[in-house]
C-alpha cells in the first residue's frame, strides 16, 4: 500500500493510524488516475477532431496527493471543514484544460461536450467577477457514448468511482490573460510586497487588459467567420425563388433519371453497397490511408442508406464533383485521417447541408454541421443565372455540366462542344477524365469531371463564348465571373 505524502515509511504506527482512509485510497488510486487523465486528453482531442475544431493545446493531469490532501483540509470562513466527505465532494482529481483559438470554437466545443458527456455543472467564473477572466468550467460526471466508454476504460473507471472531473475551455487570448494574472497575483512574492495602492493599480490594469482580451477575441471571431462562414453562406444555399429544395434522395433520383449512366470506375466495386465492398472501395479510393474502425464505417453506411445511396454507381455519381485534395486542404486534418473519415467529409462536400441535415442521429448531425463550416463557401461557390436569378451554389465540375446543358438548349448541341472536355461521343474523352453523360436538347453530351477550378473556369468561359446572346451568367462566390456577349 502506498504511503500518503507526509507519512514516511518510518512513521510511527500511531501517526499512520491518524491518516484518513480517503488519503490511503487516493494514494493507491493515483497511478490509475494518471491513466484516466491521459484518457481524458485523448477523448477531448477526439471530440474536437470529429467536429473539425482547431485546438491550440490540450493538457490534462491527475491532482497530486499533496494537493488533494491540502484541498481536503480547507476551511470555511467560520472555521468549519469545506469538505466533510472529500472522496465524494472533490470533483477535480482529474482535470483538463483545452485552449482553442476563438471564442466561437470554444462555444462549438462546449456544445459537443454537453452532448457527449453528462455535465453536472457549467459556469464561467469571470462573468460574476467582471475582472477580465473568461473560461468555461465543466464538471463532467459521465460519458454518454457506450463505445467511447469502452475505448477510454480508465476514464470510465474513474467516473464510476469519483464524483466528477473538471474541464476548462479557453481561447488563446483568454488563456494568456489568465496565466499572467495568476502568476502575478497569486504566485508572485513581489506582488505581495506592493503597497495596497500599488496593488489596486495592478488590479485595475488587469481589468483593462481584460477589455483588450475581449477585443482580441472579437477580432479573432471575425476572422473565423470570414474564413468559415455561418448563416451568410447557409442563406445563399436557399433557392432564389423561395421554393422548397428537392431533398437529397429526390434530387439524386431525378438526376439519375435524366442522365444516361456511364461505366463505373474500372477496378472498383460494383453493385449493391455492403460492409465488405465498402471497405474495398475506401481502401482503393484512399490507398495511403487506413480504412478506419468498422463502427465508423457502419455509421457512414447507415447514413448512405438514409439518403437512398445503396449502389456504387450512385455513390460515384455523388462523389464525381469532389476534388479530394481540395477537401483535404480545407479540412486541415490535425492528424492523418482514416479513409472513412475522408469519404464522410467528401460526401459532406458534395451534398452540403442536405447530408448534415439527413444524419441518422442528433450527435452525428451536430458534428457534420460543425465540419460543414470548413466547406461552405469554399467548395460549392459557383452559381448560374439563366435569366431567372442565380441558381443554388454548386461545385466547379457540376457548374460545367449545368452550363453545357444550358448552352446546348439555347445555342445548339454543337455550341456546347469544348475540345477535351465536352464531347458528343464518350470515346472522345480519356477514361481518366471520368466522363459524365448529360442529356441535353437534341442529344447527349459527355463532360469531363476530374476538373481543377482553373480548368473548369476555362471551360465555362469557352461555353459562353460559343453561345452569344444566350443570356447566361456565371458567378463565383457571388461575384460575376463570365457572361454571354450580345
Amino acid at each position: 500500500m502506498a504511503t500518503p505524502s507526509g507519512a514516511s515509511s518510518t512513521s510511527s504506527p500511531s501517526s499512520l493510524a491518524s491518516v484518513p482512509q480517503y488519503l490511503w485510497s487516493y494514494a493507491n488510486d493515483h497511478a490509475e488516475l494518471a491513466k484516466a487523465a491521459d484518457d481524458l486528453r485523448r477523448f477531448l482531442a477526439e471530440l474536437a477532431s470529429g467536429a473539425s475544431i482547431d485546438v491550440h493545446t490540450i493538457e490534462s493531469r491527475a491532482k497530486t496527493l499533496r494537493s488533494y490532501s491540502e484541498k481536503s483540509e480547507k476551511k470555511l470562513s467560520d472555521g468549519s471543514p469545506k469538505y466533510r466527505h472529500p472522496e465524494a465532494e472533490i470533483q477535480d482529481c482529474v482535470a483538463a484544460r483545452v485552449i482553442v483559438f476563438t471564442t466561437r470554437a470554444r462555444e462549438d466545443l462546449a456544445g459537443v461536450i454537453e452532448r457527449r458527456t453528462v455535465v453536472g455543472d457549467r459556469e464561467n467564473p469571470g462573468k460574476s467577477k467582471n475582472n477580465g477572466y473568461d473560461s468555461e468550467h465543466f464538471i463532467i460526471t459521465g460519458i454518454r457514448d457506450e463505445e467511447a466508454q469502452a475505448r477510454y476504460g480508465s476514464l470510465s473507471d474513474y467516473l464510476d468511482k469519483y464524483p466528477g472531473l473538471e474541464v476548462q475551455l479557453r481561447s488563446v487570448a483568454g488563456h494568456a490573460w489568465a496565466e499572467y494574472e495568476h502568476d502575478i497575483r497569486y504566485k508572485s512574492r513581489a506582488y505581495d510586497l506592493l503597497s495596497e495602492a500599488e496593488k489596486r493599480r495592478v488590479n485595475q490594469w488587469f481589468v483593462e487588459a481584460g477589455g483588450m482580451r475581449h477585443y482580441m477575441d472579437d477580432l479573432f471571431d471575425r476572422i473565423q467567420n470570414l474564413i468559415f462562414p455561418l448563416a451568410e453562406v447557409r442563406a445563399s444555399l436557399e433557392p432564389a425563388d423561395g421554393s422548397e429544395e428537392v431533398g437529397v434522395v429526390g434530387e439524386l433520383e431525378e438526376e439519375f433519371a435524366d442522365e444516361p449512366q456511364v461505366e463505373p470506375v474500372v477496378g472498383g466495386p460494383v453493385g449493391v453497397i455492403t460492409l465488405e465492398t465498402m471497405q474495398r472501395f475506401v481502401a482503393s479510393r484512399y490507398p495511403k490511408s487506413e480504412v478506419g474502425e468498422v463502427a465508423n464505417l457502419v455509421e457512414v453506411l447507415g447514413h448512405l442508406q438514409q439518403i437512398g445511396v445503396n449502389e456504387f454507381t450512385h455513390l460515384e455519381a455523388v462523389l464525381v464533383d469532389v476534388e479530394s485534395s481540395e477537401v483535404e486542404r480545407l479540412m486541415d486534418y490535425p492528424v492523418e485521417p482514416t479513409g472513412i473519415r475522408r469519404l464522410d467529409d467528401e460526401l459532406l462536400a458534395s451534398l452540403a447541408r442536405e447530408y448534415a441535415d439527413s444524419a441518422p442521429g442528433e450527435d452525428r448531425a451536430q458534428l457534420l454541421h460543425l465540419r460543414l463550416r470548413r466547406l461552405l463557401g469554399r467548395f460549392a461557390i459557383y452559381s448560374i443565372d439563366a435569366g431567372e436569378g442565380p441558381s443554388r451554389l454548386m461545385a466547379a465540375a457540376r457548374a460545367v455540366r449545368q452550363l453545357a446543358k444550358l448552352v446546348a438548349e439555347r445555342a445548339g448541341l454543337g455550341a456546347a462542344v469544348v475540345g477535351g472536355a465536352v464531347v458528343l461521343e464518350p470515346g472522345a474523352l480519356n477514361p481518366s477524365a471520368h466522363p459524365r453523360a448529360v442529356r441535353a436538347a437534341g442529344g447527349v453530351l459527355f463532360v469531363a469531371t476530374n476538373l481543377t477550378r482553373a480548368g473548369a473556369e476555362d471551360i465555362m468561359r469557352s461555353l459562353l463564348e460559343n453561345a452569344p446572346g444566350a443570356n447566361l451568367r456565371v458567378a463565383r462566390a457571388g461575384d460575376l465571373l463570365f457572361e454571354t456577349g450580345e
